[in-house]
């Protein structure tokens, strides 16, 4: 029987922000289309998960023909809670379980080398680490046991990852599975969400007066500012181009830079709210969401 209670669970969820709540939290994908230097959402979306339950977290593949995500096995009433991270074909619409691991939970899947993804890894213990799992057969490898509570990630170089550090305040650190010095601490008070933005370059947020200010973190360690503010509690995007991220806020998708935000599509009419997390497809033809639905 799976061993990650309840308790731990909500635990992990208030820490890292993984809001689990009454509603669903499902995933649609959204095919993109860009025409006049705007990007615009075509009204045939593709849901990959509508149940009751759980799934979230999702990350494109680096060939963009699958997608996975963090999935929650049980109901979400239920007294005990366990996760798995699941990968969606979508040329033949397979639905796999990559992990299926009976006493651990598994979340935020990110793609990190050939054949492989890495992982915040949950164990009996209620320990979260970074792992690397191989796709194919599913065996786990823990990233430096000595840093823990990772909550979230992003890939700087082959070894080093931008590492979101559960605490009070939540803490940006670099994690170096190569040494085993420990990391400084970069900045504090930081979003959850982390994108790669270049070769060794990471984007990251701070909050501030209530708004997620976004920055970048190198390899090295420099931490500078990106001069985008994302809308007021609102703390997920992705990058549509090199000076502009998307973001959800409501039913809405939004265009946001440096100048502003500009609106890109209202999915009321699809039955979405509540937009958290995105991701974008490598060749930018699909944009996925996290939504709740009651």
């Amino acid at each position: 029987m799976k061993k990650c209670f309840l308790a731990l669970f909500l635990a992990i969820a208030a820490l890292a922000s993984v809001q689990v709540k009454a509603e669903s939290q499902d995933i649609l994908i959204l095919p993109l289309a860009f025409e006049a230097q705007q990007v615009q959402v075509k009204q045939t979306p593709l849901h990959i998960t509508f149940r009751q339950g759980y799934d979230n977290q999702p990350k494109f593949s680096a060939d963009g023909n699958s997608i996975f995500f963090t999935r929650m096995l049980s109901e979400p009433d239920s007294e005990q809670q366990q996760t798995d991270i699941f990968q969606y074909q979508f040329e033949s619409g397979h639905l796999i379980n990559i992990t299926n691991t009976p006493d651990h939970s598994e979340f935020s899947p990110t793609p990190a080398g050939d054949n492989t993804i890495s992982v915040i890894g949950v164990n009996p213990q209620g320990k979260q680490h970074l792992r690397k799992i191989k796709v194919s057969s599913g065996d786990q490898e823990t990233l430096r046991a000595d840093i823990e509570p990772v909550g979230y990630h992003a890939w700087l170089t082959e070894h080093k990852a931008a590492v979101f550090v559960l605490g009070e305040p939540m803490t940006l650190q670099i994690l170096d599975a190569q040494t085993t010095s420990k990391p400084e601490v970069l900045a504090n008070n930081i979003g959850r969400c982390f994108e790669i933005i270049a070769d060794q370059t990471v984007s990251f947020s701070i909050e501030k007066e209530g708004k997620h200010q976004l920055h970048s973190v190198d390899a090295l360690g420099q931490v500078l500012p990106l001069n985008i503010s994302l809308p007021e509690g609102v703390q997920d995007y992705v990058w549509l181009d090199d000076s502009s991220v998307i973001v959800g806020d409501g039913s809405k998708l939004f265009r946001v830079d440096s100048e502003g935000s500009t609106q890109i599509a209202d999915l009321a009419n699809l039955g979405v709210s509540g937009i958290t997390r995105l991701t974008l497809s490598p060749d930018k033809s699909k944009l996925a969401i996290v939504y709740n639905r009651p």
